[in-house]
Order: structure tokens, then C-alpha cells, then sequence
């Protein structure tokens, strides 16, 4: 059995025989009436995790393998860093506001502190990171770049790939190729669970999406992964107040209100429908054609849906009225999703159906964005903010729209309207956009 450095595995007593640069301990902790996984940090009773055979296992991460209270976890420490050349391919050229950021996450992490930045979609978070990745690639540190999301993996994998063209940078998801050490990994955030005290330096990025935001697993899995002299970034363009609080208290909050082409972001507008259960009503419908119709001459469409069922249903409509449109339409569980993805990148689909799984950690070029029901459950108020932060991301002003449809006002939508005219107003009154 190899054992790479950082990786944390899952081992009898038998297979430690004559490991002795190996750190292990027991895989579960166990007290009186419960016990607590090592890899997963998650609490059970022992009565309701007791297999046949006298053992306890945990269930919270058995998608990982079996772990059981006859195993252990152990771990082959990392070596000394040894400074390495890093070409470094950036083509770019940073805003004075980015620079500044950038300089501020390496001075925090020279001085091992933490950092957030809370910056608006596409003010260019990824490249304010750059020097900081080289900075550790150069000195000889591991880095796990990670996120919730596998489209968001997908995305930056390539991305920081073309700076750093001769770093051999890993890509880890479900389904993956087998783990081989890098100096870079790109993964999503449960496959830090794999690792113990591995990475110099963790970002973590889309720090309030689904299911990172809510699982405390995945926030131990950061915390255990990372070196005890290493630091984590946080990146998000809705954290929550108490995110934003906690990052000020510790004086480690780097805002940035403006995208670094200098323009506002695109503010909603609200549609009324009367009506928007599919099939609609003739009077939505002649209106909502006409919209969709309107926002098809100048932009390529994203249009958001609240269920999976609403986008199948969505798509199938709209192939039937823009019969000479190219229409597509991807959820989480489509099976086709990273190819119909990639489709859209390369302007295939003129309209692109989807549910909220593309709120997020996806860039597309000269599209407008639509919102099918925002008034629906689904769409909190950061998500909106995401979903409207889809439109005028890249390249010339291409006259990008977001609209938002909805039968009832709701909170969230009053909440998402405030905040991105309060964005614009802030970069506006700090010198950070240009009138379009």
C-alpha cells in the first residue's frame, strides 16, 4: 500500500505493521454511549451503529468507505518545503482595487491570519488569488482550491492551469481518477475529508453555497485538511452577516463592490405575470413570449427555473414556439450536464434552460438572464444575487439584461433589488465604475 503525504487513510492494525513514518489513531473515538467519527467528526450512539459482528461503524460517511471501530486513521506527515521554479503566465493586469486585495491576502498570510473576500460576481476573485498561489507553489507549499460545487471545480481547473502551464494541478470530484500528490489540487469540498493536515493553504470559494454553507462535516474536513502553519481563504459574493462580522472583528475582510471591467452590475427588472404555472394562460403567455422574444435580439439566454420539473416542462414549450432556436436545458442530475455546459460556452444554445444549479461558478458570454418564478421558495435572496450576477460578466458591454418574473413580491426579491443598487452605489461613490 502507498502512502502519499496529507492523505489520511483508512487502515487495520496489521497494515500500520512496519509503518513507523506513519501518525495513526483510532478511526472512532469512543465514549460511554456514543462515539465520534475521526474522519467526519460526526457524533452517533453507539446502540444504533453496532454491526453484527460487535463493531460500530459511521454511517454519516460510509459513502467514503466503511469505517469501523477495528480501524484507524493514519497519515504520513509532510515533508519539509523545498523551493521549486514556477512559471507564472498571467496575461492579465489587476485594478488598483484588486491589486490591493491581492497584496493584503499575502501580507494576512505571511502573518498566518485568515482572509475573506466578499466581492460582487465577476469582480475577478480567482485573479486576485493568483499571486498568492505563486508565492506558495514557489516556496515549495500545497494548496487545495476547493468548492461545493463541481461546476465551480470545473470552471477553475483550466483556468489557473493556463497561469501556471508547467504545475502538474490536480482536479478532484466524485467520479474522479485516482488521487496522485500535486503541488495544486482543485476538488470540491468533500473530498477533503481524504486528507489530514495537507495544504499550506486552503481556499475555499462559494463559501455560502449548498451544501458547504449548512454541513459542518465539510467545515471540519477544511479545518482537519489544513497544516498547523498554514492559513484558509474564503471567497463569496453573498456571505452572511455573521461571516462578514466575524472577518471584520479579526480586521480580515477585503471588500470589492465593482467588476474589474468597471461597469455596474445589471439591475433586475420586475415582470409581473398573473399566471406562471406551465402551461400558461394565454395573457402570460403572449406576454412572457414577447419578453423572452425582446431579451433573444441581443443576447443569448439563461433562463432559470425553480424545479427541475419546471425546466423539462420550459424547455419542451419553448423548442414548440422558437421552433429556429437552438434551446437546451440542464439540471443537476442530467447526465449530459458538463457536456450541454461546455455546449453553451461555445454559444451552441441561443436559449438554456436551468435550475439553480448554474447560479453559480459558470461564466457565459453575451447572455441576458431570465428568472422563471423568482417569487418561488427557492430563490433566497443570495441566490438571486447570483443568478443576476450570470449577466455582462466578460468581454465588451453587449447590452446584458436580467429579469426577474414573479406573481407576489417577496422579501427576497425586495432584499436582492436593495442590495445590487446598494453595490452600484457604494463602486460608484469609490471611484471603482464608469457610467456605460
Amino acid at each position: 500500500m502507498v502512502f502519499y503525504p496529507g492523505c489520511q487513510y483508512v487502515v487495520t492494525k496489521d497494515e500500520l505493521a512496519g509503518q513507523s513514518d506513519l501518525i495513526a489513531q483510532k478511526a472512532l473515538e469512543i465514549k460511554e454511549k456514543s462515539f465520534r467519527c475521526r474522519r467526519c467528526n460526526t457524533h452517533s450512539l453507539l446502540r444504533e451503529n453496532l454491526l453484527p459482528d460487535g463493531r460500530y461503524y459511521c454511517r454519516e460517511c460510509l459513502g467514503l468507505g466503511r469505517i469501523t471501530s477495528s480501524h484507524y486513521l493514519a497519515t504520513k506527515p509532510l515533508k519539509d518545503p523545498v523551493k521549486r521554479k514556477t512559471t507564472f503566465c498571467f496575461t492579465g493586469e489587476l485594478t488598483s482595487a484588486q491589486q490591493k486585495i491581492s497584496q493584503s491576502i499575502i501580507q494576512n498570510f505571511l502573518h498566518k491570519k485568515d482572509s475573506l473576500i466578499y466581492a460582487v460576481t465577476g469582480a475577478g476573485k480567482t485573479e486576485m488569488l493568483f499571486s498568492l498561489i505563486h508565492l506558495c507553489l514557489t516556496t515549495g507549499l500545497n494548496i487545495a482550491f476547493c468548492s461545493p460545487r463541481v461546476d465551480v471545480c470545473c470552471e477553475i481547473w483550466p483556468r489557473l492551469q493556463a497561469v501556471f502551464p508547467e504545475v502538474n494541478i490536480g482536479l478532484r470530484h466524485y467520479g474522479a481518477k485516482p488521487y496522485q500528490p500535486t503541488p495544486l489540487l482543485v476538488c470540491t469540498t468533500h473530498q477533503l475529508l481524504y486528507f489530514k493536515e495537507a495544504f499550506h493553504l486552503i481556499i475555499v470559494d462559494e463559501i455560502d453555497a449548498f451544501p458547504y454553507v449548512y454541513d459542518e462535516t465539510l467545515h471540519f474536513a477544511v479545518a482537519n485538511a489544513l497544516h498547523q502553519t498554514g492559513c484558509k481563504v474564503f471567497l463569496s459574493a453573498t456571505p452572511s452577516e455573521s461571516e462578514i462580522r466575524a472577518a471584520q472583528q479579526n480586521e480580515s475582510l477585503f471588500c470589492l463592490p465593482a467588476r474589474y471591467h468597471r461597469r455596474k452590475l445589471p439591475v433586475p427588472q420586475l415582470v409581473r405575470l398573473k399566471n406562471q404555472n406551465l402551461p400558461l394562460s394565454f395573457g402570460a403567455k403572449k406576454k412572457f413570449l414577447n419578453l423572452v422574444n425582446a431579451l433573444l435580439q441581443k443576447n443569448h439566454l439563461l433562463l432559470f427555473c425553480a424545479t427541475v420539473s419546471q425546466v423539462i416542462t420550459m424547455e419542451k414549450f419553448l423548442k414548440h414556439e422558437f421552433e429556429e432556436a437552438t434551446v437546451a436545458s440542464v439540471h443537476a442530475t442530467d447526465q449530459e450536464r458538463h457536456e450541454k455546459v461546455m455546449g453553451m460556452r461555445q454559444n451552441k444554445f441561443q436559449i438554456f434552460c436551468c435550475s439553480t444549479v448554474m447560479e453559480r461558478g459558470v461564466t457565459f458570454a453575451n447572455v441576458s438572464v431570465l428568472v422563471f418564478a423568482a417569487d418561488h421558495r427557492v430563490f433566497t435572496k443570495a441566490t438571486l444575487l447570483q443568478i443576476a450576477g450570470r449577466a455582462d460578466r466578460k468581454g465588451n458591454f453587449s447590452q446584458s439584461e436580467v429579469v426577474f418574473c414573479f406573481t407576489q413580491m417577496t422579501p427576497e426579491l425586495k432584499k436582492a433589488l436593495s442590495d445590487i443598487k446598494a453595490l452600484n452605489r457604494q463602486a460608484q461613490a469609490a471611484g471603482l465604475i464608469d457610467e456605460v
